[in-house]
């Protein structure tokens, strides 16, 4: 009884694991695609203040998008520990 628990704890913790890396290459492979295909918005604006908004709006977009790989990342990573000492 006690050999079959250890297998299932072991089988699960593998399976945790190769999600949480799964989970973290595809964030890796995301944030690369977004790097290579990003390109730099042009700024025509008749007043300081239609720029600063434009800008404002471009920062805030890119900081969701740090933001959500982050998240994702740091859930990996739990995903990641739990499946390592589930391993042990």
């Amino acid at each position: 009884m006690v050999n079959k628990l250890s297998i299932s704890n072991r089988g699960i913790g593998l399976i945790i694991l190769v999600i949480g890396v799964v989970v973290i290459v595809s964030t890796i492979i995301v944030a690369f695609n977004s790097f290579y295909t990003y390109k730099l918005p042009e700024i025509k604006s008749s007043s300081m203040e239609e720029a600063v908004s434009l800008l404002m709006n471009i920062l805030i977009d890119i900081a969701l998008r740090l933001g959500f790989l982050g998240l994702v990342v740091w859930a990996a990573s739990i995903l990641l520990k739990h499946g390592i000492s589930l391993l042990k």
